[in-house]
């Protein structure tokens, strides 16, 4: 019995659906690639012939292909028709690669009938050749087939992820499955198809030649004899412009792949044609495909999925991409744009959530609060009794302890003052300050009078503010004023 909390828990959290498509004017193959934590794997295949077949109608029947399989929001790729595809083996004076591409896009639309708007490149590098030369091999391909297959996926309800230059996705698969004579061996590949061949030699994981040929499966199945001279000749020319260009090493081992490995009896065209000893390479055996994904590829013997299937396992390591600029940035816009949202959504959630927990603890503090107030109400109250019966007190004590301050003061002043002075004045303030005017019959005993103010416990900062000579009468006096500080340290504290 399931779990039914079990069941609640998202699952393979990290499987990605992708899907790929090979288009051209007569068939249209579809392949499933499912993704997760643990593995890649074939899930689905499908093809159907598309000739006389309005885009709209391909559109359709790749909707109804995906809803057949399940599939809601998978990613797609497009791997575009080998036989539209220009490839270059080209020397550039160069070996900063940002320098390599920019020299590459000044001059594509030489190696081409093409205008330079009209066509959609990019590049393979194959290594330095000699002193500050690097050869690339450059992959060119008309706009106008791109969009127009770009259109038939978005029109099912797609959104493009990238356009597959197939040779790399193989070149990549061939590099795990194949075991050439030795690390540093070139080999070439035979990669057949109903209607079209390619002829590749590769180095470890590196792709070195391309050269389309269009005869097929069907032309030497069905009209072997009328096909297999010109086909021969082709494979000769691949071989012997690839020798021609210099770009490595002579191939030691010939593997047969697609179409071509599932049937024997055209292994005597290659073997006269190439003089190369010869490997069948089924390549639905060295990938995880599903059950059902393996019978249609092994019922298809005139088709070949590989050009699809390869680069889709596989679409994190491919480096070509022949979309156009303009498609690209849209779709670096739309990702961009998709970022930003879940970004935006993100700090929604995480602002929501550090509010409710501000909310929250708000609201458990304000409860707190409340109850504290409740429990100790009775204790606040006789606090504040107690504080108003503590202010009387203290009012009381203050008065106590000011209470003959004054006649102390005064009595303190009449023993220190010496028998020669008068005083005619006594001035005290809030604050402490006493100031004393008199007149003395000499200045020696102002000078006395001060000193006595000094030494007093009752007086603190004695000061002479003035002292002045006049004549009274025929007698010389001196009047002055003292100010001083009354000290209040006797005080009682309340």
């Amino acid at each position: 019995m399931s779990n039914p909390i079990l069941s609640l828990i998202p699952q393979n959290r990290a499987r990605r659906d992708l899907v790929g498509f090979d288009l051209d004017d007569d068939y249209m193959k579809i392949a499933h690639v499912r993704i997760t934590s643990l593995k890649r794997e074939v899930s689905h295949l499908a093809g159907r012939e598309v000739r006389g077949m309005s885009d709209e109608d391909i559109s359709s029947f790749i909707h109804e292909t995906l809803e057949t399989h399940g599939l809601k929001n998978p990613k797609a790729f497009i791997a575009v028709p080998l036989h539209l595809v220009i490839t270059r083996s080209i020397e550039i004076p160069s070996l900063d690669p940002q320098e390599i591409r920019e020299i590459v896009n000044l001059q594509a639309s030489r190696h081409t009938p093409y205008t330079r708007a009209e066509i959609i490149i990019d590049m393979l590098d194959l290594g330095v050749v000699r002193e500050s030369y690097t050869k690339v091999l450059l992959v060119i391909v008309p706009k106008e087939v791109v969009s127009r297959q770009i259109k038939i996926v978005e029109g099912a309800g797609l959104k493009l992820e990238k356009v597959f230059f197939s040779p790399e996705g193989i070149c990549q698969a061939f590099s795990k499955i194949a075991n050439p004579p030795s690390q540093d061996a070139s080999f070439a590949v035979i990669h057949m198809d109903s209607a079209f061949t390619s002829f590749m030699v590769m180095q470890k994981n590196r792709i070195l030649f391309v050269r389309g040929i269009p005869v097929g499966a069907n032309h030497l199945l069905d009209e072997r004899e009328m096909h297999r001279e010109r086909f021969a000749e082709e494979l000769q020319k691949s071989l012997e412009s690839y020798m021609g260009d210099e770009i490595g090493p002579s191939p030691k081992v010939l593997y047969l792949t697609g179409a071509a490995a599932e049937h024997s009896e055209l292994d005597e065209i290659f073997s006269d044609a190439l003089n190369l000893p010869t490997r069948h390479q089924a390549y639905f055996n060295y990938f995880a495909i599903s059950a059902e994904a393996r019978q249609v590829a092994s019922a298809a013997k005139r088709l070949s999925y590989f050009n699809l299937i390869a680069p889709l396992l596989l679409y994190d390591r491919m480096r070509v991409d022949l979309t156009s600029e303009e498609k690209k940035l849209k779709i670096e816009l739309e990702h961009r744009a998709v970022q930003m949202f879940t970004t935006g959504i993100l700090c929604m959630t995480i602002l929501s959530l550090l509010f409710a927990s501000f909310v929250s603890k708000l609201y458990f503090k304000n409860e707190y609060s409340k109850r504290l107030m409740a429990r100790y109400q009775p204790v606040i109250n006789d606090a504040k009794d107690l504080e108003f019966v503590f202010g009387k007190t203290r009012v009381i004590k203050e008065y106590l302890s000011n209470r003959g301050h004054a006649l102390e003061t005064l009595s303190e002043v009449y023993e220190t003052t010496p028998p020669e002075i008068k005083l005619s004045g006594l001035h005290y303030e809030d604050e402490g300050k006493f100031a004393v005017k008199g007149t003395s019959t000499s200045m020696a005993s102002v000078f006395g009078f001060v000193t006595n103010l000094e030494k007093s416990k009752k007086f603190n900062s004695v000061k002479t503010k003035y002292v002045t000579n006049r004549n009274d009468k025929g007698v010389d006096v001196a009047d002055f004023e003292i100010e001083c500080l009354i000290d209040t340290s006797g005080k009682v504290e309340a």
